[in-house]
């Protein structure tokens, strides 16, 4: 129980910050993050500009507060492309069985055996590399993980005394699946979208780092990184912060989602 608290209460305090950094960032930044002001360029942490400035005179924090809500963007919309789609696909699988379940299955497994990122690469090829290309491309990466996840949970449920019994009772094909079986599946889907939420904003951040993500001068964690990078010893700043924006934020949701697991999971409940 420990363990849990811990982990729910840093997890949450950390993915809390995240969130209200994102909505802020909707409403007001301490400068304008597209700015230039040549007379500031480089300028360290100071009281006018905490976290210092960019190559262009661009207020740091600023730009990373917009970052953070282009993370949240980017990381939510994935995330709930996989959940929707995975789910739907994982579900008709596990449920139907045979050579349904058959083709599925030998599609899945073709796209699971591609690193995610390697897959989205190629898919940001054909959407390109913008905002929605990039949410379509990850999400299309991340569908196949959740397909099988909810599929194993399926095989298991639709054997079930409560799932014999809808059927006895007369009750559709379809509705057993969505009334009976799918919300038997949210705790691991719970698990899973929480881990993918982190994927994704990791993904995001090492796509823009290669210049293939949200295209300048749009600010994101990992364009910010790749700007950064040919001043690391000018200007050590401009790597710093947004790497350990990325390095807390990634922590956040693989603490809150182990303290998920814990909690969702019988088998972990059962060990406190």
């Amino acid at each position: 129980m420990k363990k849990l608290t811990f982990n729910a209460a840093i997890g949450g305090t950390l993915i809390t910050v995240l969130l209200l950094a994102a909505l802020t960032g909707l409403f007001w930044t301490p400068y304008d993050p597209m700015k230039l002001s040549f007379t500031a360029r480089l300028a360290a942490p100071s009281a006018d500009h905490w976290l210092g400035t960019d190559e262009f005179g661009r207020d740091v924090l600023s730009r990373i507060i917009v970052g953070a809500r282009a993370s949240v963007w980017i990381g939510f919309l994935t995330v709930s492309f996989a959940v929707f789609f995975g789910s739907l696909i994982g579900l008709i699988s596990g449920y139907a069985r045979g050579w349904v379940d058959g083709v599925i299955m030998a599609v899945n497994n073709a796209l699971l055996a591609f690193p995610g990122i390697l897959l989205a690469l190629g898919l940001l090829a054909v959407f390109g590399a913008n905002q929605y290309g990039i949410i379509f491309a990850l999400g299309i990466a991340y569908t196949p993980s959740m397909a099988r996840v909810v599929r194993g949970a399926v095989l298991s449920l639709r054997e079930r005394e409560f799932i014999e019994a809808s059927r006895v009772m007369g009750n559709s094909e379809l509705f057993t699946m969505f009334r009976h079986i799918l919300p038997n599946c949210v705790a691991p889907i719970t698990v899973l979208a929480t881990s993918m939420f982190g994927w994704a904003i990791l993904s995001e951040s090492a796509l823009s780092f290669l210049g293939l993500g949200v295209p300048p001068p749009a600010p994101t964690w990992g364009n910010m990184l790749a700007a950064g990078r040919p001043f690391i010893e000018q200007a050590v700043w401009l790597g710093l912060f947004p790497g350990l924006c990325i390095a807390l934020t990634l922590l956040g949701i693989n603490l809150l989602g182990d303290a998920l697991r814990d909690k969702l999971d019988p088998r972990m409940r059962g060990l406190k």
